[in-house]
């Protein structure tokens, strides 16, 4: 806490010394109403105004020349306006009709200073919509990339022999879900279901976690290089494409590089990314909402309603085939930025609805069955309960595991468990997004992101604050919300995510602002013999302090640990003479706690054969068709459980033998296969009371027991 303290000092000097001069720029440029998303910049030096003149001249002569039907000639030295542009956002709209705000952003267009004038360096102060990336940009994607190698790095090299041992088995689960989408793809079988765990009853992978969005498009890699390979690629490319789309966004929106290239970082390796990388790939793939989130833009501002308005829906189907939980916190995050400014009247929604109701016409047309089987389907369940999870009020400025320079037994006294540590900002950030907030309030667009990370983080408190894990009494907001369904089945501590690109917004604007706040004007600057670098000085020491505050959640790699050896039965060919149709019991039976007969199942050609039980969420049995982890389990898989728990050979009575027989028709079972490692003497000579002796083939015991549950 002390050394976060120190490293914020730094930050609050360049931050405060900023302050003033921003606020002076924000105040000489406001004209009446504070601008939506950036500072409009307004006025000329007195060298210029003959320029300007003859644009407008030459923009009315083509105005003219177009009301009469003709193709009008390009107007001198200006740039195209596309529909995704952020004029409307930039600078103060009214809502009287289409035509105005046209006429607005064509004046917005030809008001605005060139590239050369405000931040060559920088980067160009408005991304046009069609126009191709730079170098530059591909350098900055080259960045993220390689944070994101940083990340994964110990697993690199090490695919399918170490596991991300801080996920438990979720790394383990995604690489089988992968496997699952390929096997289907593969046999041409039901996308949404699979029996190759919990056999015969199956899971429904609508109702899991299954990134089948994902798993389906990428099942050739899957079925040429494994799972195994293509977990690490979704993680990889969700890391790091999910900071570059942000990035991409932000420079939509008309922000300078700098700005978003430290805004797309912080979305896409925040602490509650990295943790979520553990085994969550569901989590990291979020490259879609951004393009979610500009497509409903495009509609507030363009004309393209139908053509929108079906991209969107389009784009919301596909991100609930990657993750149905990352959408609904991003539709509650853009719906509490919406209401905000909706207030401020600087969101068209009699504009948006038409494509908004395309959009969604087609989504829930799309979506419609896969729902149905998600909640009504074989294997569907209506709920699941969760312990209280939310955040400790202390992990909102504390520092996460994966962090360099942390003590990660602090931080797990504040987390739920590794792959769920959804806060942790650290200090410095905190203060810099505070100073930032305070100097551009009066911005509709920073009262929404502000607003948005605090609701944010207020809701992930769970029911009541906790502070280092001592109750204070104090109700949180979540208690309003924690029955209503569908959000009753989200953990509360991961609305903490909807604050990312919330602070992300706000750092960005902040540089953004600094860059564009100068106290002198390229113009000015070049008339009085200054550097050319001067004018953008203040936007690099924001800048600078933005890195300073970075600091404390700079990622570390994730922790891999060696995977249990896959018995050379899988590896080879053995197992088909002991599989035929039926399923395959490993010993001990699969579990939340022990999936390695996931990786023999994936080693063995793609999930070729079923196995008993597993670690999935499906219904618990009972009448109110709860939820649960795992298989309801039998009576033989709760013997062998307890017989590995305690590693005591324990005969079986003849009442049990019987029981067992049944479990194991019950599973329509072909063989049992118990692998030859240490501790296992006292499962072979438990189940030799009740399946005789086994066959030893190369490293496993195996028994066929085919006769015996017919």
């Amino acid at each position: 806490m002390i050394w976060a303290f120190l490293l914020s000092l730094p930050v609050i000097a360049c931050a405060v010394a900023i302050a003033a001069v921003v606020s002076r720029r924000e105040e000489r440029g406001r004209s009446g109403v504070p601008d939506t998303f950036r500072m409009q910049l307004v006025g000329y030096p007195p060298h210029r105004v003959h320029e300007v003149l003859a644009r407008l001249d030459a923009q009315i002569a083509a105005n003219d020349v177009l009301l009469t039907g003709e193709v009008p000639p390009p107007v001198e030295g200006s740039a195209p306006v596309a529909g995704s542009s952020p004029a409307r956002l930039a600078a103060p709209t009214t809502h009287d009709s289409d035509a105005r705000q046209r006429a607005e952003a064509t004046s917005a267009r030809l008001a605005a200073p060139s590239a050369t004038d405000a931040d060559a360096d920088a980067g160009s102060t408005v991304t046009s919509a069609h126009g191709g990336w730079g170098m530059v940009d591909l350098v900055v994607v080259a960045v993220y990339l390689g944070t994101a190698l940083h990340v994964l790095s110990n697993l690199v090299g090490r695919v399918s022999s170490g596991h991300l041992s801080q996920g438990v088995q979720d790394h383990q689960a995604f690489e089988w879900y992968f496997g699952a989408s390929a096997h289907n793809v593969a046999t041409l079988s039901n996308p949404l279901f699979s029996d190759r765990q919990n056999f015969p009853d199956g899971v429904n992978l609508m109702a899991n976690a299954a990134v089948t969005g994902l798993g389906v498009p990428l099942a050739p890699l899957t079925l040429l290089l494994g799972a195994h390979v293509t977990f690490f690629v979704v993680e990889l490319l969700g890391l790091a494409g999910t900071a570059a789309v942000w990035y991409w966004f932000l420079r939509r929106r008309g922000l300078v590089r700098p700005a978003a290239e430290v805004g797309g970082w912080l979305t896409g390796f925040a602490p509650a990314m990295v943790s979520h990388a553990n085994g969550h790939p569901n989590f990291v793939a979020l490259f879609l909402i951004p393009v979610i989130l500009d497509r409903l833009l495009r509609l507030a501002e363009g004309d393209r309603r139908v053509g929108d308005g079906v991209v969107l829906g389009l784009l919301v189907t596909w991100q609930i085939f990657i993750g149905e939980e990352p959408l609904l916190l991003a539709a509650l995050g853009m719906l509490v930025v919406g209401l905000v400014l909706l207030v401020h009247r600087r969101l068209d929604v009699a504009r948006m609805l038409p494509g908004v109701a395309i959009g969604a016409g087609l989504s829930l047309l799309l979506v419609a069955v896969p729902l149905w089987w998600q909640f009504a389907g074989r294997q569907s369940y209506t709920s699941i309960y969760h312990p209280p999870g939310g955040n400790d009020l202390a992990a909102l400025w504390s520092r996460a595991t994966r962090t360099f320079g942390t003590d990660p037994w602090a931080s797990a006294a504040l987390s739920m468990n590794r792959t769920e540590e959804n806060a942790f900002f650290g200090l410095p950030l905190w203060i810099l997004v505070g100073v930032i907030a305070l100097v551009l309030f009066r911005r509709p667009v920073v009262q929404a992101l502000a607003v948005l990370a605090v609701v944010a983080c207020w809701l992930s408190l769970g029911e009541e604050v906790l502070l280092r894990g001592q109750p204070t009494g104090i109700p949180a907001l979540w208690s309003l919300f924690d029955e209503l369904p569908v959000l009753e089945n989200v953990l509360p501590t991961r609305f903490a995510m909807i604050a990312i690109p919330a602070l992300a917004g706000l750092v960005a604007i902040g540089i953004d602002a600094a860059f564009r706040s100068s106290p002198l004007a390229a113009d000015d600057a070049e008339e009085a013999e200054l550097p050319e670098w001067h004018h953008r000085v203040g936007g690099w020491v924001v800048t600078a302090a933005a890195a300073l505050a970075l600091l404390p959640v700079l990622p570390t790699p994730l922790q891999v640990d060696p995977r249990p050896p896959v018995p050379a039965f899988f590896t080879g060919d053995a197992w088909r003479d002991w599989s035929h149709g039926g399923s395959i019991l490993a010993v001990p039976p699969t579990d939340i706690v022990d999936a390695r007969a996931f990786d023999w199942q994936l080693a063995a050609d793609t999930l070729a054969f079923p196995i008993v039980e597993g670690y999935f969420v499906g219904p618990n049995g009972q009448p109110d068709r709860g939820g649960q982890y795992g298989a309801t389990r039998r009576p033989l898989s709760l013997w062998l459980y307890d017989v590995n728990a305690a590693n005591v050979v324990t005969p079986a009575t003849e009442g049990q033998r019987q029981q067992f027989i049944e479990d194991l028709g019950a599973w329509r079972t072909d063989s049992v296969v118990l692998p030859m490692r240490e501790q296992t003497n006292a499962l072979r000579d438990s189940l030799v009371t009740v399946l005789g002796e086994p066959e030893q083939v190369e490293d496993v015991y195996v028994w066929d027991v085919r006769g015996l549950r017919s």
